[in-house]
């Protein structure tokens, strides 16, 4: 049986997260900034077009090192690929492959929902948006849940 992929984000402090992916025995961690990038919405944003074909970017910003995550889909196959930059002057050569993995969008983009949600409900609206020092995707999580669960009932 192939491994799944596993996702968590641990709570959100002075505009800093951990954010962690795991498949089989590899770890991956990140831990990111709020800012230049609004990450939490890129990633909303990015499993709602992953629904349907498309490649899209995530990057999370670690002061120095940044993190790029490149999804694509066709069809039904899903892939994952992370690179590690070591700080802002960026160019393919520098990039680092730290993580690759692919699958249906249920094996690897769920695993990601399914963290934003749990993060989504371990605190309130006002206490995210606090915490992360800007506005929350909340509406768009909320958006992104429903039309999944109207993709999962077709």
């Amino acid at each position: 049986m192939q491994p799944k992929i596993k996702v968590a984000f641990d709570d959100v402090e002075h505009g800093w997260v951990e954010l962690t992916i795991s498949y089989g025995v590899e770890n991956l961690t990140i831990v990111a900034s709020y800012t230049p990038s609004d990450s939490f919405l890129d990633l909303t944003n990015a499993l709602h077009s992953l629904l349907r074909d498309g490649k899209t970017k995530v990057t999370w910003h670690c002061e120095p090192p940044e993190y790029d995550m490149l999804f694509s889909r066709s069809g039904a196959d899903v892939s994952l690929e992370i690179f590690e930059y070591s700080d802002y002057r960026r160019g393919v050569e520098r990039g680092e492959k730290v993580f690759a993995v692919s699958g249906t969008y249920a094996g690897i983009c769920l695993p990601f929902w399914r963290a934003l949600r749990d993060l989504q409900g371990r605190f309130s609206a006002e206490e995210l948006n606090s915490r992360w020092h800007r506005p929350f995707p909340l509406r768009e999580i909320d958006l992104l849940t429903s039309e999944i669960k109207e993709a999962r009932g077709k």
